[in-house]
């Protein structure tokens, strides 16, 4: 757990530092902020680093769990930081499915005229 924690922080640090996650303009959601690269470059990476930072708190909660200690401060970092992650997943893929349903109908439509 610790190397993958460790990647997931780099690849963070690489996405901030040269803005490797900004959506083009032709993304329905995300690129309306494409004139902000950094924006959507700041979001993706605080999802890799919240979840590399769980990665590497990992394996001291479940030694903290297997010695029987219940709420400590690792334990209760490590869960606020998993329900974190997986809202911000969530909101992630809804805004995918939106964009990309969006997508889908649009080409549908186009398609529809081609061929009709």
């Amino acid at each position: 757990m610790t190397g993958l924690g460790l990647s997931m922080i780099a690849i963070a640090c690489a996405g901030i530092a040269f803005q490797l996650f900004a959506a083009p303009p032709e993304e329905p959601i995300s690129g309306r902020f494409a004139q902000y690269p950094w924006l959507e470059a700041i979001f993706i990476s605080g999802l890799y680093a919240t979840v590399g930072l769980t990665a590497l708190l990992y394996p001291f909660f479940v030694r903290q769990a297997s010695a029987g200690e219940s709420g400590g401060a690792v334990q209760k970092v490590t869960g606020v930081l998993l329900v974190l992650d997986g809202l911000a997943f969530a909101v992630r893929g809804a805004q995918l499915l939106h964009a990309h349903r969006f997508d889908h109908q649009h080409h549908a439509q186009a398609l529809k005229h081609l061929w009709w």
